[in-house]
């Protein structure tokens, strides 16, 4: 069945209140697929909770009672056919009752980003905190006849270099997204996670970075170092080098490294999450400056998603690029990294950017 004719399948399942997930791997020609065909996807309140568990996940940034962490049973990894949609249970709550998008100062434009920037800026400048992501959202209408499945196949289409995905529960509502951003991923003993940070949009083929965007990807370089060393692990590493995403290039590190057998793995995202390059450091400072400051809820923005199974292979990707769809708007995320050098209009085209990833494929 072709993809064209898979978009009408995935707009029905969201229809219908489906618990799913699907997604294309960077470099990958076939989609993956995951639906839960009876009950409710697990609800859990911590990351080391996800310790023995198996199914796609979907974490927030910040974990509440509006944005749980879920996890998808793989009960079918096969889309099903139009015809088969008419047996699929509904939900008691569906996707329908959850607001579309987020709401509050952080969605109004370039005059709060800017008030947000300098506030950022004052731990920073202080020595309170090393490093600050800023982010922001950025509302658009959903026009008539706006297709999520036919969105997710432009997205894995154009950016072939991410893994692009669409999920849905009745829980955290409809999300798309384009991540180049691997958080963790393995295979019996071979394992890998990756530093990205800086970011460049260029107009040629050859990148150049600035002392503001190399001290950018250190400090998440060093923040994984650390916490891998924590689990025994000595990885070997490969970089900084520039990696292309979409229309943006970024600084890239690569860490591969064995996994003891008995390490768990909800343990170890625990211990990962969030990265610098999504909150800053200190970890749990920057982390709470952001809860206190940044003025609304990231949601699934920031947090990370995938396959999770400790016994076959675990895809796990940090959620960046990425939209919320609501039943009459479409909500658009992107963010940056601040140290004491940054400036607030660099910062600003940034996000600007970043936020044309999603743009481009509305």
């Amino acid at each position: 069945m072709s993809g064209e004719e898979n978009h009408l399948i995935l707009d029905a399942l969201i229809e219908k209140g489906a618990s799913f997930a699907i997604c294309r791997l960077s470099g990958e020609q076939t989609d993956r697929f995951v639906m839960q065909t009876g009950g409710s996807p697990a609800r859990l309140h911590d990351f080391e909770a996800l310790n023995g568990q198996q199914g796609f996940v979907i974490a927030p940034f910040r974990i509440t009672a509006t944005s749980p962490l879920l996890v998808i049973r793989p009960d079918r990894t096969d889309l099903p056919q139009l015809s088969d949609l008419r047996a699929l249970p509904v939900p008691e709550h569906t996707a329908a009752a959850i607001p579309g998008g987020a709401t509050g100062p952080a969605s109004s434009g370039k005059m709060n980003y800017r008030k947000r920037f300098y506030q950022f800026m004052q731990p920073l400048q202080s020595g309170e905190l090393e490093k600050v992501v800023l982010s922001r959202c950025k509302s658009v209408p959903r026009r008539k006849g706006f297709s999520p499945g036919r969105t997710f196949y432009r997205a894995a289409k154009k950016y072939e270099r991410s893994c692009a995905y669409l999920f849905h529960t009745p829980v955290s509502g409809t999300w798309i997204g384009s991540s180049p951003e691997i958080l963790l991923t393995g295979l019996e003993n071979e394992w890998q996670t990756i530093a990205l940070a800086g970011t460049r949009y260029p107009n040629t083929g050859h990148v150049t970075w600035d002392d503001k965007n190399l001290r950018e990807q250190h400090l998440v370089t060093s923040y994984l170092l650390r916490q891998l060393s924590a689990f025994r692990v000595t990885p070997a590493i490969n970089g900084p080098y520039t990696a292309k995403a979409g229309n943006l290039a970024h600084l890239r590190t690569d860490f591969r490294f064995e996994l003891p057998a008995e390490t768990p793995l909800g343990s170890l995202l625990q211990a990962l999450h969030p990265t610098p390059a999504v909150s800053g450091l200190p970890k749990e400072e920057a982390f709470q400056f952001i809860q206190d400051h940044e003025g609304y809820d990231r949601r699934y923005y920031t947090g990370f998603l995938g396959m999770l199974n400790r016994t076959a292979e675990t895809t796990l990707y940090v959620n960046l690029r990425c939209m919320q769809i609501g039943k009459n708007s479409l909500t658009l995320y992107a963010g940056g990294g601040l140290l004491a050098s940054s400036g607030c209009r660099e910062e600003w085209k940034e996000t600007e950017q970043k936020l044309g990833t999603m743009e481009s494929i509305i």
